[in-house]
């Protein structure tokens, strides 16, 4: 009698911790999946898991008419219905990890990069031929951002070499002459650049955002704040109204939209990685900039810069939970985006 009881004591005990133990979440574990979704937070969809056979993948982009563009050792493209990256650079070229900037001209017909042979690079999307546009063989040159008009890019080179000093200096490059030049500047460190040739003054960014002409002349404060990391964050909107930057002040690190009619600039808490930079993009055709919300887990946000509506587009009572974001790539009408981020069903 008293083992029966000792039994059925043992029994309740195990019973008890049991019901303290922890359960596995409802849902499944998070993985790593390409997805898109559409600008009003509707039309989710997850279209690949993770590997997508592109090694060193660091950034996503689109092209004007919708293919998705992987940037890791080498570019590959794919359509987005059923994911299959080609590659489409040449087997002598291996691209720069940092920073992973693709430029792309304004019909969308080419695409602007740097590679680890310190030049940069043209790469026709029509006839798939690239050509090297530098001869650089001391500093490294990187960064390249296509001007509004599309027959120039700016850049920025590295490394010790003329000018002769260790230091980050911009250039410019007429794509129809060849031509290049230095655009002097009062920084030490100047890491993006990009130069509305429609009004005939370079936007640079360093320990603040500045604008001067090609020259350096007429130097102008244009937004405080700025950043030392040259990721492909920083952008112009396509009426050259607006400029998306970082403020990058610790412990600050903000998402910084500067409209330069008004001089007005909201700011938004942003997502950082030592991998992929931080997480922001600008549409190409729409006033419209995507950006990863830091947390846990992160949030996918849309902010209009004309309405200045800041649109969460993943609800959290929604069927996904969304959890770490790695990669955006938005389409240049501003309808879409795609993403690379651990997900899964609840």
């Amino acid at each position: 009698m008293k083992r029966c009881s000792y039994i059925a004591v043992l029994m309740g005990l195990a019973l008890l911790l049991g019901s303290c133990w922890p359960t596995e979440p409802s849902y499944p574990r998070p993985e790593p999946w390409l997805c898109s979704i559409n600008a009003d937070g509707t039309g989710f969809r997850k279209i690949k898991k993770s590997p997508f056979n592109t090694p060193g993948l660091v950034d996503i982009y689109m092209t004007k008419d919708n293919r998705i563009i992987f940037y890791g050792e080498k570019l590959w493209i794919s359509e987005t219905d059923t994911i299959r990256p080609v590659s489409i650079t040449d087997n002598i070229y291996t691209l720069q990890q940092q920073p992973a900037r693709l430029s792309q001209s304004p019909d969308g017909s080419k695409l602007y990069f740097a590679s680890k042979d310190k030049n940069i690079h043209e790469l026709d999307l029509n006839t798939m031929l690239s050509r090297q546009l530098t001869s650089e063989s001391v500093r490294t040159l990187r960064n390249p951002i296509v001007s509004d008009l599309g027959n120039f890019i700016t850049y920025t080179s590295r490394g010790y070499g003329p000018p002769s000093r260790f230091t980050e200096f911009l250039s410019w490059m007429d794509l129809r002459s060849g031509d290049i030049g230095y655009i002097p500047t009062i920084d030490s460190i100047c890491v993006n650049a990009f130069y509305s040739e429609s009004e005939d003054f370079v936007y640079y960014e360093g320990v603040n955002v500045k604008r001067s002409r090609l020259d350096g002349g007429e130097l102008s404060l244009v937004s405080t704040g700025g950043s030392m990391y040259p990721y492909s964050t920083f952008g112009v909107s396509s009426d050259n109204r607006y400029i998306i930057h970082v403020w990058d002040e610790y412990p600050t690190l903000d998402l910084k939209c500067h409209d330069k009619q008004t001089g007005n600039s909201v700011r938004f808490p942003i997502k950082a990685s030592l991998d992929h930079g931080y997480i922001a993009k600008i549409c190409k055709d729409a006033n419209i900039v995507f950006y990863a919300e830091p947390g846990y887990p992160d949030k996918l946000k849309a902010y209009n810069l004309d309405t200045r509506i800041d649109f969460s587009l993943l609800k959290e009572n929604g069927s996904i939970a969304l959890f770490t974001v790695y990669s955006i790539a938005p389409t240049w009408d501003g309808t879409k985006l795609y993403f690379y981020a651990d997900v899964s069903d609840r």
